[in-house]
């Protein structure tokens, strides 16, 4: 009889055991996954029109149009590069950049960056701070921008009145772009890294010039978000256009990816495509009878829950180049105004980001071992002539 009970007992412990295994594996799934389901809520829908529609008012709320579209995005590929000289040990880097002084950066984002321990990158537009409003949003002031830096965030420069670039005099280049140190400086900052306004400019040899006589280093915007440290700017007929950072090709050109373009992303939940006749032609092509195509704009508009895949793609792109802990790329998000609504689906402003995706997106990088730096954290090696990520 003992050695009956003995086998039953023995039979229970190895069934109890098995079924906390399943159950501590279902639970460990779930835990992986739980970050993008948790947006995940809405379905994908497209349409065409020939214009797309207005911007909306000023407090956010979302005007309906015909002309738009919801699809999830792609992030583009990337030209493997040549390792760089100088290199942290972990592979998980990111850059977090907010940009136009609006004052959500204080009241809502850095609640939410000391919450996970987090740091920025604050992109400030001088004549904009203290304004009372700007781009029908209330502007940061000059206490809260100090409040900011004295809390270790990074404070930059980002132009006195945030104009198109192109096409300025020179003396409005040097009011804009150096004027903007000096605003900073004035007030206490020590601006080394600037970023062009809609990211213009950077292809202007007259812009840039004006850029390397004030600054280190200067951010563009590009459809990537993934910065190559020794810059090129992708693959042409299968030979990388460049593996440094100097400004100047021997030939005099602008290197196509410089110390001075550097990459990012705009985390926006509204852009416009053209479509030639809705079937994706060139917009140089011609119909059948001769008559060149008309190209209809297309509008993309995301949710919180597209925007977030769309911040997960970005952020992991530079996993292929980031190998063995050694650090060849890092991605650099650019958010704009926090808005405290439920869903971006109730804004109508490319620019919006909503308090509870920024949330969600930040743990995320926490939860997946992501290190956030600033842009001070980058540096510009004139030997090796490549990007490098200081020492912490």
């Amino acid at each position: 009889m003992k050695k009956s009970d003995d086998v039953i007992s023995t039979q229970t412990f190895l069934i109890l055991t098995l079924a906390f295994s399943l159950l501590f594996g279902c639970i460990l799934n779930a835990n992986t996954t739980i970050g993008i389901d948790a947006f995940a809520k809405k379905n994908s829908k497209t349409s065409y029109s020939d214009r797309a529609s207005s911007r909306g008012s000023g407090n956010g709320s979302r005007d309906k149009a015909s002309d738009t579209t919801s699809d999830l995005g792609k992030q583009g590929g990337e030209p493997t590069v040549p390792l760089p000289v100088e290199t942290p040990t972990n592979s998980k880097f990111v850059i977090i950049n907010f940009d136009d002084s609006h004052e959500s950066d204080y009241t809502y984002a850095k609640p939410i960056l000391d919450k996970y321990g987090f740091k920025a990158t604050f992109f400030e537009v001088c004549n904009w701070i203290e304004t009372g409003y700007h781009d029908k949003d209330i502007s940061i002031t000059w206490q809260q921008i100090a409040a900011l830096q004295q809390d270790g965030m990074d404070i930059e420069a980002h132009t006195m009145t945030h104009p198109n670039l192109n096409g300025l005099s020179q003396s409005d280049l040097d009011y804009e772009i150096g004027q903007s140190k000096q605003c900073l400086e004035n007030h206490g900052f020590n601006p080394t890294i600037f970023a062009y306004p809609n990211g213009e400019g950077s292809d202007d040899p007259k812009v840039v010039n004006t850029v390397a006589k004030y600054y280190d280093l200067a951010r563009a915007a590009k459809s990537s978000a993934l910065t190559l440290l020794q810059c090129g700017d992708g693959v042409e007929n299968n030979k990388q256009q460049n593996t440094y950072c100097e400004t100047y090709l021997s030939n005099g050109e602008l290197t196509p990816a410089n110390r001075y373009s550097i990459n990012s992303w705009a985390h926006k939940h509204i852009d416009n495509d053209c479509s030639v006749n809705g079937n994706g032609a060139s917009a140089t092509s011609s119909t059948s009878n001769g008559e060149p195509d008309t190209c209809k704009k297309i509008r993309h508009e995301y949710n919180n829950a597209q925007m977030f895949q769309k911040f997960v793609t970005a952020v992991n792109n530079a996993y292929s180049y980031n190998k063995d802990g050694i650090v060849s790329a890092i991605p650099i998000i650019v958010y704009h105004t926090l808005v405290n609504y439920p869903d971006l689906s109730d804004s109508n402003r490319p620019i919006d980001t909503t308090v509870n995706l920024f949330d969600a997106e930040m743990k995320y990088l926490q939860d997946n071992g992501f290190k956030v730096l600033t842009m001070a954290d980058l540096r510009y090696d004139t030997n090796s002539k490549s990007l490098y990520i200081k020492s912490s």
